[in-house]
């Protein structure tokens, strides 16, 4: 088999004690034709200096930072190193994450002049401060109902367990948001399978995910951007994939607004919860609720925004049941 370029895209910020582990890992494939291109988010802290010496070390590696006309954040970065890269094959990759050694060589093996558009590996999950592995991040990631399930969370995966093929990427104009400060690697996956669910499944985790404080994913903040990150997410699939939900997933992805819609009137976001109200109102109309429920639940979102708008309390008329 011939070995073509695989392009690794490393989006990092402020990760000068974490990101040397992970280039490590990249270093220790035993896939080589590689090339691993690190993006920086204009960090403050000394990651220029640990990329100096890994480019010095090993001409594979390259060090940008991300144009200050970009937005910033690890997408535009993951945008940007994709338009840099050369490689047949792209693998974006978190900074803190590591790669088992044979992650590139199997999964180029099963793509490479196959006709899947991608590759997913399985995800280990390695807790930090216990120092201990602590399972798969997903029970499995295929499935019968592809899109489905992975919109309901049954299988999932995150950004650096794919490996895709950049003429698949290139030909349906595949970018990530950059205007998302969360639930990026899910709303990038979703819109790759409403496209094509041909992919290669390896069983085996060929990704560390090492759990920690710092992981955008386990802050506690929630920070307006973010909050519009994931109403947003959601609300694209609601509206723009209704007939490729099952009802059950729906309903969840509306709990899942219900419960933002809760927290922003809680902490007095009224401007987002008012807009994320009318949202919900207006999808109600394409949920299959029962009249009765959907009755309830329109009261339900005008009484508590009113209540808490004006008196601070409602948390009663904050009870959703389907």
């Amino acid at each position: 088999m011939s070995k073509p370029l695989v392009s690794i895209i490393i989006p990092t910020y402020n990760r000068a004690h974490l990101i040397g582990e992970t280039l490590d890992s990249v270093l220790a494939q035993t896939y080589t034709n590689w090339e691993c291109i690190v993006v920086d988010d204009g960090s403050t802290d000394t990651t220029d200096e640990v990329l100096k010496l890994y480019c010095d070390k090993d001409e594979r590696f390259q060090f940008y930072n991300r144009p200050k006309d970009r937005s910033k954040g690890a997408n535009a970065c993951r945008n940007y190193g994709f338009e840099l890269s050369k490689g047949e094959y792209i693998n974006w990759f978190d900074s803190d994450d590591l790669m088992t050694p044979e992650k590139l060589t199997l999964q180029i093996n099963e793509l490479h002049s196959s006709s899947f558009d991608y590759s997913i590996c399985q995800t280990m999950m390695f807790d930090v401060q216990n120092n201990k592995e602590i399972g798969l991040r997903a029970p499995k990631i295929k499935s019968n109902n592809i899109f489905d399930d992975y919109i309901a969370f049954k299988i999932f995966w995150l950004t650096g367990a794919p490996i895709w093929k950049r003429s698949f990427l290139t030909k349906n104009n595949l970018y990530f948001d950059e205007q998302l400060y969360q639930a990026q690697d899910f709303d990038f996956h979703y819109r790759v399978l409403a496209i094509s669910t041909n992919y290669f499944p390896y069983e085996k985790p060929l990704v560390i995910f090492k759990k920690h404080n710092e992981n955008m994913s386990n802050s506690a903040t929630n920070t307006e951007e973010k909050l519009n990150s994931n109403i947003k997410v959601r609300l694209n699939i609601l509206k723009n994939y209704k007939s490729k939900l099952s009802s059950q997933t729906k309903f969840k992805l509306y709990e899942d607004l219900l419960n933002i819609y809760k927290f922003t009137i809680k902490n007095k976001n009224f401007y987002i919860s008012f807009k994320l109200l009318v949202d919900l109102i207006v999808q109600l109309n394409f949920i299959n609720f029962k009249f009765y429920t959907r009755v309830k639940i329109f009261i339900n979102l005008i009484t508590s925004y009113l209540s808490f708008f004006l008196f601070n309390k409602g948390e009663r008329f904050l009870k959703f049941n389907f």
